[in-house]
């Protein structure tokens, strides 16, 4: 990437050559656009690699009083330079920013007589400047005038036909003149606007041949020389972290972090300070440099009226540390292992070799960075890997067992300390034994400086562990307020981890028991907790067995309104009440109920028969309306239409009687209840 001060140039005559047009062209243009007073270029000298994708650049720059300087930015980071872009001027002032559009080629030809298809060719480009002023010469012959048009002749040469172009221009004399067109053709554009444009053209057409760059136009005042410092962010690969991790038998490990880095930023790093920046920012992007058009309602022209158009994952906190410190930080140790069955004198120091400029770490508020001190030199589209923590922290080796996996095996894992000073960004993480080399690998979701995170690594086939759980419901005391029957019911689910050891090795079992919210835990061997699960520990000697129990217990409110309740559900809870006066009211209560359902049931049955009596009564009528009313058969319905009448002014005497009793008992039951 090539950056450069702003310039002026002079103005020249253009002269076109049919043969040799656009070479002659394009060294005219250069001539004048690359006349500069003066080039000072920035550079790169600094870059800080975010975790949320993006690059934040520093260049420096001399300039020399009031100037403009020129940075040539890819295409598809110009939005991001526009939004983010901090200039630094000790003893200046900032203006303006200027660049060409989207389409910088089409906005400049709009304004033009002629496209970019007809400055290829003379005789075509001629035919679009109707009245500018040129001087044309072809075959020894040469015209001046103002351009008329450029036509096209059928002429016969050695028996083939072919087109002749002739420009036509009128001279200053009012005389017309043409001229034919050979391949020797040259033309000169007399006047200076149109030559300019036609410059501008052709740097612009020129440019946007390659539209994936755009030069930015900073304007810059001041008087003195001076060095100016930009900061912008721009479009980057999230770079990566692969870890290396070495267990020793101290209860430490080694802990190497390599970053993983690639230059995306269009331009060679030379000398480039490097920091890389790993949190969780907020990045957002918007298309500044597009263009966007406001949609106005179109409204017909209307004569005659004047009316307008009507017008917006976690930590583990130990158990009982009152000082706040993580469980591995105080109990950390070396995890026991069995003798190698040979000798390996080759693995007795798997120590990695230390970076030759370990990154300096700072922790912030949101964000840790690691400046890597030495200067980096990264090509364009090259990619690195820098080693930037090489540490001893705590490690302890332990087998995790997580019973929601079904299976009866533990994972190998580490518990980690980050005593690093800075938190640690996500990666995998390769795990070595310094006597077993390669063990396994595990994946480091990210910890922040001074917490812990287990890393599993590998399945411990060796120690098996069962599970079994029992659970226990009863209610523990029935009491009776204001009408409503209030029970406390009490769970308790006990699960009871048997634990098979190692035959060669001793173990430390770490045992995640998942937490039921609303339920209160407990087990001799809780050692921390996570939002997620209780942590209980356990130490396994070799060839050893142990068991560990979890205790989970509940207990819940439920309140009945004893109005709505029936008389077996009040029987059901007179049994469970651990008091007998209370137990005796529920039994009177029920009786109570009982005789209140068999009155309901009566006045029930009573509707049911007057129902039964009126439909049979309506049968009749239909009957009786389809005979003789003095025929036998008319005579023994008029009986029986009597007879259900009768009946069913039994059954409302009946019925009266019934619902009389059953307000009675209902009243029984509410004064009863209203007395509890």
């Amino acid at each position: 990437m090539r950056n450069y001060l702003s310039h002026s140039g002079q103005n020249r005559n253009l002269t076109m050559v049919g043969g040799g047009f656009s070479l002659a062209f394009l060294l005219a243009c250069s001539t004048s656009s690359l006349a500069q007073e003066g080039i000072s270029s920035s550079r790169i000298d600094g870059v800080t690699l975010s975790s949320g994708g993006l690059a934040e650049i520093h260049r420096s720059a001399a300039i020399d009083g009031s100037t403009s300087l020129n940075i040539d930015i890819p295409l598809d980071q110009v939005d991001d330079f526009l939004k983010t872009l901090v200039i630094r001027d000790p003893s200046g002032r900032v203006g303006a920013m200027t660049l060409d559009g989207l389409s910088p080629v089409e906005e400049t030809f709009r304004r033009l007589p002629f496209g970019p298809e007809q400055m290829g060719s003379l005789p075509s480009l001629a035919a679009s400047l109707q009245g500018i002023r040129v001087r044309a010469s072809s075959g020894g012959r040469t015209i001046e005038g103002a351009v008329l048009g450029v036509g096209r002749y059928e002429i016969s040469q050695d028996d083939m036909p072919r087109q002749q172009q002739v420009l036509s221009v009128l001279a200053d004399s009012g005389e017309i003149e043409a001229l034919p067109l050979g391949t020797d053709a040259a033309l000169t554009i007399l006047d200076e606007n149109m030559r300019d444009k036609l410059r501008e053209a052709a740097a612009v057409s020129g440019r946007g041949r390659m539209d994936d760059i755009r030069t930015v136009e900073i304007e810059l005042a001041g008087e003195s020389s001076r060095e100016i410092e930009l900061t912008y962010l721009a479009p980057a690969p999230v770079w990566k972290t692969a870890y290396r991790l070495v267990t020793g038998p101290e209860g430490t490990a080694r802990l190497q972090a390599w970053a993983v880095i690639e230059n995306a930023t269009g331009e060679d790093w030379d000398g480039v300070s490097l920091t890389l920046s790993s949190g969780a920012p907020v990045t957002l992007s918007q298309k500044l440099h597009q263009r966007y058009w406001h949609d106005r309602p179109e409204i017909p022209v209307t004569a005659g009226t004047t009316a307008p158009p009507r017008p917006d994952d976690s930590s583990a906190k130990a158990v009982g540390a009152g000082d706040g410190q993580s469980r591995v930080s105080r109990s950390i140790a070396p995890a026991a292992k069995a003798e190698p069955a040979m000798e390996m004198a080759d693995m007795a120091s798997f120590e990695p070799a230390a970076p030759a400029n370990p990154a300096v770490a700072q922790e912030g508020l949101t964000t840790a960075t690691y400046r890597i001190p030495s200067a980096v030199d990264l090509p364009a589209g090259r990619t690195v890997s820098i080693a930037f923590i090489d540490k001893e922290i705590p490690a302890e080796r332990i087998s995790l067992f997580q019973p929601e996996r079904g299976d009866p095996y533990p994972i190998a894992a580490l518990f980690l300390e980050n005593d690093t000073g800075a938190s640690l960004p996500p990666g995998l993480l390769t795990v070595y034994d310094e006597a077993d080399g390669y063990v396994g690998d595990a994946q480091l979701t990210g910890l922040p400086a001074g917490e812990n995170r287990m890393a599993s690594f590998a399945a411990d086939r060796k120690v098996e562990i069962t599970t079994e759980t029992r659970s226990q419901d009863s209610v523990e005391q029935i009491i009776i307020v204001d009408g409503n029957l209030r029970a406390t019911r009490f769970s308790r689910k006990t699960t009871t981890y048997s634990i098979e050891g190692a035959p060669d090795a001793a173990r430390t079992i770490i045992i995640e028991h998942p937490r039921d919210e609303g339920w209160q835990f407990s087990s001799d061997a809780l050692d921390s907790e996570t939002p997620t699960h209780h942590r209980l520990r356990a130490e396994i000697p070799a060839d050893g067995s142990a068991t560990v129990t979890a205790v989970s217990e509940r207990r819940e409110g439920e309140t009945y309104a004893l109005i709505n309740t029936d008389a077996d559900m009040i029987i059901h809870w007179s049994g469970m009440a651990t008091d007998p006066e209370t137990a005796a009211k529920l039994d009177d209560l029920a009786e109570i109920k009982q005789r209140e359902t068999e009155s309901r049931d009566t006045v029930e049955k009573i509707r049911h028969d007057i129902e039964r009596a009126s439909e049979n009564q309506a049968r009749i009528r239909e009957n009786l309306g389809a005979v003789p009313p003095d025929s036998s058969l008319g005579q023994r319905y008029l009986k029986m239409l009597e007879e259900e009448e009768n009946a069913i002014s039994e059954l409302d005497e009946s019925l009266s009687a019934a619902e009389m009793t059953l307000n009675e008992q209902r009243r029984n039951v509410a004064d009863f209840i209203r007395n509890l």
